[in-house]
């Protein structure tokens, strides 16, 4: 064996064993709620008062992890997204973050964000001790209807965080449409997903747009082989914008890795959804 493929196979062997040591380590079992609410454009104080309602009764049921939709302080449409979103940290995931701490729970939302003179569609994972421990950046914004609310994030800015209960990653809604962005969290090494949703349509195709949601969670959980947790926002009328009038739909999502729903929140009505994902064995 020449030096050059000695070098090559031991290079591969440490991938292969990096690899087995990253994606075969089992995760323990963890309960999780989502709190499918109603996200008001602008309504900030009530999507925050209800966001803790459902925060504070997860907590009450034992559950470890609690996830909240997409944009859920402004809505992921609020036409004065620019002027109005706060930074991270800043009044909004400092609350969450205290409630975290007080309540000793995970809390996962989504939220905008003004850094500079630059604003975001982003997420955070905020742990027990109320650190924030993953910020995430939209990537696929659908620019023709928010180009002039928030600006991209960037595909290499994709992280994944180990916690108590394994590693895990974060993306939010249309990111998903490219399946490369969840398997690349994947391949980074986390076996849940966690993808806060704003999906909405016209009040004529309300239910087919609900469908599409519950296929699209248990696709991205398929194809990428995780566990997939897709809060999604319902009712909360889009208020301006080419999607002027438009209603999110819920059926908030579940997924497990063979792409099976494993649980689903109510159609057009606020849901308070709790599971037990089982440790993998």
């Amino acid at each position: 064996m020449s030096h050059f493929t000695a070098v090559v196979a031991i290079a591969a062997a440490l991938t292969l064993l990096t690899c087995a040591e990253v994606c075969a380590k089992p995760h323990p079992g963890l309960k999780v709620s989502m709190v499918q609410i109603r996200v008001e454009d602008g309504d900030i104080d009530g999507n925050m008062r209800r966001a803790e309602e459902g925060i504070r009764e997860s907590v009450a049921r034992g559950v470890d992890l609690v996830c909240i939709p997409e944009a859920a302080d402004w809505g992921w449409l609020y036409q004065q997204a620019r002027r109005d979103a706060y930074p991270i940290p800043g009044r909004y995931t400092d609350h969450l973050a205290k409630l975290a701490k007080e309540l000793n729970v995970w809390i996962s939302a989504g939220c905008l964000e003004k850094d500079g003179d630059k604003t975001y569609n982003s997420a955070v994972i905020i742990n027990r001790r109320g650190k924030i421990v993953i910020k995430h950046r939209k990537i696929s914004t659908l620019r023709n209807l928010t180009k002039h609310l928030y600006d991209e994030g960037n595909v290499k800015d994709l992280k994944t965080v180990d916690t108590e209960f394994g590693r895990i990653g974060l993306t939010i809604c249309a990111d998903n449409f490219n399946i490369a962005i969840p398997k690349k969290v994947a391949e980074m090494g986390a076996w849940l997903l966690i993808t806060p949703h704003g999906f909405a349509a016209k009040s004529g195709n309300l239910k087919e747009n609900s469908e599409d949601y519950k296929q699209h969670i248990r696709n991205i959980a398929k194809e990428s082989k995780m566990w997939v947790i897709g809060t999604d926002t319902v009712l909360g009328k889009v208020a301006g914008g080419n999607w002027k009038g438009q209603w999110h739909t819920g059926c908030s999502t579940i997924a497990d890795p063979e792409g099976n729903a494993a649980v689903v929140a109510q159609f057009l009505r606020p849901d308070l959804v709790f599971y037990d994902i089982p440790a993998e064995k």
